[in-house]
């Protein structure tokens, strides 16, 4: 499946160190193949909640399409679902 970054999911990237950039596009690697602790968000149609370390990755996702739209990477208690 293709990734796509929204601004502010790439904002983020672009502010961590190189360390946690590796660990989190290593991550974004795994959401393609749609692998890992993926959980729907309650109370939404297509949003998801991808969980790695202490970090989370919102995305949309729609059965059926090849394109995951990520909306937001921040760390646990910077995420607003």
């Amino acid at each position: 499946m293709e990734i796509k970054l929204k601004k502010r999911a790439q904002k983020y990237l672009d502010s961590v160190d190189e360390n946690t950039r590796k660990k989190l596009y290593k991550a974004l690697d795994q959401l393609s193949r749609f692998e890992g602790d993926i959980v729907h968000l309650a109370g939404t149609k297509n949003r998801y909640r991808y969980k790695i370390a202490h970090y989370r990755i919102l995305f949309e996702w729609v059965k059926g399409e090849i394109v995951i739209t990520v909306i937001e990477i921040n760390t646990r208690t910077n995420i607003k679902y």
